[in-house]
């Protein structure tokens, strides 16, 4: 029974399968390979997916939705009179649809999926995603970073040794990769993105530009009638990636209405899209160790890599060779299938290892309220680490270990996965008592911990929990948070300083890290207990070192309209 390949995406989805010693895509009932990410509901109870959908969300907006896979994993609800659809379930019906195509090609039952997901979906969007499977019928063991999936396919047709970033731009969804390939081997490097950033941006951005040039309000359209002008803004979006100018002309409300626009006027009207594309880059390569000399070439893929404005600002950003793929829409969905295939052992495919790695980092809050990870974001997987926590009291004879999953530096502003607590430690002066964390963390997102201490030992697994805060817990959390005061530190200077050591802190290093948390927990104890002289000169040797960690890290000039220059016009 063969395993499929899905690229679940935010726009469009496929699915691909190993037949006849190769990767194939499977066409669905169209004969096509994109399936719209859409699904509507009709009055009488069916469900409508992929092309059909995508035509009603301009005549039934009310009942059909899209881009839904942004909010995989959160509490946002998809309503369809009382009936209140999650993201995830909504995604169920595009992977059953996909899943009925494969057995129609295959003509053979399929109970197995390998699924791809941006490298940045954090745990509760990858158990959203398995969540989807299992309800479109899918065993679902496997989740594949979707740009370590573009590396597979690339690799697996070379020889070649080479060093490359992997920009996959798709319609929802920005992902980047730092990659080294070699031999049968694909190692991920780091890894980056943004999993709010996409083409349909941009044909928001166009839609805004329509109302502001005409001159015209939102709200004075219909839901329908903003379906038109989205439908019109895309359209004129895939216009410019083969003219530099691009005219559409419609009727609304018996006017006729038409929008003017050229590259370099989306360049103007979306200037902080491409602000925000440059920041996953400039973060893999400060993660990565790796010099811009090392690395060979930039891979875009994804639908939306197909504008000229953005391979041209990719160019401008790095003096390294950028390579569009062949067919970036289906390079993830070939790459899963590679995954797929590896999974069950096929041909010679059967020999590429591929080593991926964690996207976020994993650790617990200690008694300041500060995050301390165990295993830092971009550890090659899988991994095992452990780290050694004592007593911050005398007589303490308890510790809660919160499992939290992100970047910031203050541990409360991470997911929350679970907690562990110890108890009956023995009396003792603080700092002499102690217990050993340790994390394992695989390729299929299984967290398993252990804390060994001198009179017991605890083990807890969190197999992908979405765990989200109830409103009770949010409630007691705001309460908790009115009563905190930070006296010192509501001074500006003193608080523009954290702002920048955490911003700091989540785009460093592991060293880098460290080295912030402990001069940070420093300076906030003195703010709070210490005389100002103490302060102030606290306060400037931490300027001046997070000064020096800017100044080290890789990052790009301020945004440059130029870089779309005469001769592309």
């Amino acid at each position: 029974m063969a395993i499929i390949g899905i690229d679940l995406g935010t726009t469009n989805s496929l699915v691909s399968v190993w037949k006849d010693g190769r990767i194939q895509l499977v066409p669905n009932s169209f004969g096509e390979y994109l399936t719209p990410s859409v699904v509507s509901f009709d009055d009488n109870g069916e469900v409508y997916v992929g092309k059909i959908a995508k035509e009603r969300l301009i005549t039934h907006p009310a009942v059909t939705f899209s881009e839904f896979k942004r909010n995989m994993g959160t509490d946002r609800m998809y309503y369809v009179g009382k009936r209140g659809y999650r993201a995830e379930e909504l995604s169920s019906f595009v992977l059953r649809r996909l899943k009925e195509d494969a057995q129609n090609y295959l003509n053979e039952e399929v109970t197995e999926a390998v699924i791809s997901v941006p490298a940045y979906f954090n745990d509760d969007k990858r158990c959203a995603t398995k969540n989807a499977g299992t309800l479109a019928g899918l065993k679902v063991e496997r989740l594949i970073n979707e740009p370590s999936a573009v590396a597979l396919k690339h690799h697996v047709n070379t020889d070649n040794d080479e060093s490359f970033i992997i920009f996959d731009f798709g319609g929802g969804t920005l992902d980047v990769s730092l990659v080294e390939a070699f031999d049968q081997m694909v190692e991920i490097q780091a890894v980056a993105g943004d999993n709010y950033l996409g083409g349909k941006d941009f044909d928001e951005a166009i839609a805004n530009y329509f109302y502001t040039s005409n001159a015209v309000s939102k709200s004075m359209f219909t839901l329908e009638e903003q379906g038109i002008i989205k439908k019109e803004a895309e359209a004129l979006k895939k216009e410019l990636t083969h003219s530099n100018n691009a005219t559409r002309t419609f009727w609304l409300q018996e006017k006729e209405y038409t929008i003017r626009i050229s590259n370099q006027e989306l360049i103007h009207i979306a200037s902080e899209l491409f602000t925000r594309m440059s920041k996953p880059i400039k973060k893999v390569l400060n993660d990565g160790d790796m010099t811009i000399e090392e690395i060979d070439k930039i891979i875009l893929v994804g639908g939306s890599s197909k504008m000229p404005v953005v391979a041209k600002y990719i160019k401008s950003l790095l003096d390294v060779k950028v390579v569009t793929d062949d067919n970036p829409d289906e390079s993830i969905a070939m790459g899963v299938g590679i995954a797929s295939a590896i999974k069950e052992r096929k041909g010679e495919i059967k020999d590429v290892i591929l080593a991926d790695i964690c996207p976020f980092s994993l650790g617990t809050a200690i008694y300041d309220g500060t995050f301390s990870p165990i295993i830092q974001r971009n550890e090659t997987l899988p991994c095992k680490r452990s780290k050694y926590y004592v007593t911050v009291n005398n007589n303490q004879t308890s510790f809660d270990f919160p499992i939290y999953q992100g970047e910031n530096l203050v541990a409360s502003e991470n997911l929350l996965l679970g907690n562990m607590r110890v108890d009956g430690l023995p009396r003792a002066p603080k700092g002499t008592v102690g217990v050993e964390v340790t994390f394992m963390y695989d390729i299929n997102g299984i967290l398993d911990i252990r804390i060994q201490g001198s009179n017991q030992n605890l083990h807890k697994v969190i197999l992908n929990k979405n765990m989200v805060l109830s409103k009770e817990e949010l409630d007691k959390r705001l309460e908790e948070l009115k009563k905190m005061t930070l006296h010192p530190l509501e001074l500006e200077e003193n608080k523009l300083l954290i702002e920048k050591a955490e911003r700091l802190y989540q785009e460093s290093n592991p060293q880098t890290r460290e080295y912030i948390a402990g001069m940070v927990r420093y300076f906030k104890e003195l703010a709070s207990n210490g005389k100002e002289r103490e302060v102030h000169e606290q306060y400037v040797k931490l300027a001046v070192m997070l000064e020096a960690i800017e100044r080290r890290n890789f990052d790009f000039d301020n945004f440059d309209e130029s870089f779309w220059s005469e001769e592309d016009e």
